[in-house]
């Protein structure tokens, strides 16, 4: 299941960058909304469950994050953070009570939840430097200043209790 997730990763990249490529050359970029959700610190779940434990919640969240959203979403889990792609669906109101609600839902299914928070955005962004960034730099790069810059960037921030 582990390879599965890994895999899983490295097609959401491929699709994301794909995404990233189509808003850099069109003057009618694709709207999507693009959630963050923060699940501890892989340190920190390895400390209160054990490494093969924590992995495995990991692997759980991602297969109960992928139920919970559409099919033509895209999910996908590096490290310890789980990172959705809502293509045609700017990060509305709607966006951010289906997160709530899945993590409150993974709860009930037995998924141990560490502290977790949750970022969303909209592309394209109001924020021109941002659309820039979008531009500029691989998936992998992009998604690492979106975690980084997440409380000064245009983000909705929820915190998941």
């Amino acid at each position: 299941m582990l390879i599965e997730d890994i895999e899983n990763t490295d097609r959401f990249l491929f699709i994301f960058e794909w995404l990233m490529a189509i808003m850099s050359r069109y003057l009618c970029p694709m709207p999507f909304g693009l959630v963050h959700i923060e699940h501890g610190d892989k340190n920190e779940l390895g400390d209160a469950y054990g490494a093969k434990e924590a992995a495995e919640q990991l692997v759980s969240m991602t297969t109960h994050l992928k139920k919970a959203f559409r099919n033509t979403d895209l999910v996908a889990r590096i490290g310890s953070d789980f990172w959705i792609v809502v293509p045609y669906t700017p990060a509305t109101e709607k966006v951010q009570d289906k997160v709530r609600s899945i993590i409150r839902d993974s709860e009930h299914e037995g998924l141990k939840t560490a502290a977790q928070n949750a970022s969303i955005f909209s592309f394209p962004s109001e924020d021109e430097a941002l659309n820039q960034k979008l531009t500029e730099l691989s998936g992998a790069e992009f998604l690492t200043y979106l975690k980084k810059n997440r409380h000064t960037l245009p983000s909705q921030i929820l915190t998941l209790d």
